[in-house]
């Protein structure tokens, strides 16, 4: 994986999960398109945003009123760089917990990234797909979180998720199509 692609993905996750929205400038182009495909009823974005303010105030200051505890990770193991370089995409799983009812969330869908071929190099569009956001039930908060904190941040490999997953038969359930390749997760 090209490492300045890399860094600015975590740039962007902390940006994102730390509401560090001065980031954003050093991560997306000016003229940054943001594309979301929303596939769940249980969380709700635009469908397009055009810039990096706009984006910057989507991504991390509207997102950041709504949810904390965000921890957000790129599935390693599930990079694909195109064979034009200057596109990247991968699976990312997110937990959080909603402000306003305490509710913890758990979602994973695809990020694509296309990123300036000249000049800057920064990200010229980032195309978020939700596949799934579900919202657990009460009681789970204190040890998904935990779990979440011993992970690798923001990049981990699927089978360190598989290894390290709390035994909750709910958890194994939400997270079997995260793992495209292998779907023998199991409790």
């Amino acid at each position: 994986m090209n490492k300045r692609y890399q860094n600015l993905i975590s740039q962007y996750i902390k940006a994102k999960d730390n509401s560090k929205p001065h980031l954003m400038a050093k991560v997306f182009a000016e003229q940054a398109v943001l594309k979301m495909n929303v596939q769940t009823d249980n969380i709700a974005f635009p469908a397009e945003v055009l810039g990096v303010d706009k984006i910057t105030h989507t991504l991390v200051q509207d997102f950041n009123n709504s949810y904390d505890n965000i921890y957000t990770l790129c599935i390693t193991d599930s990079v694909d760089q195109y064979q034009h370089h200057n596109h990247l995409s991968c699976r990312w799983l997110v937990c959080m917990t909603e402000k306003s009812s305490g509710s913890l969330r758990l979602g994973y869908g695809d990020y694509h990234w296309c990123f300036e071929e000249k000049s800057s190099g920064l990200i010229s569009q980032l195309t978020i797909t939700i596949d799934d956001m579900q919202i657990l039930p009460e009681g789970m908060e204190s040890e998904i979180l935990s779990w979440f904190d011993t992970l690798p941040y923001p990049w981990a490999l699927s089978s360190e998720l598989k290894t390290t997953m709390p035994d909750i038969e709910l958890l194994y359930k939400t997270l079997q199509p995260l793992f495209r390749e292998d779907t023998s997760l199991s409790a």
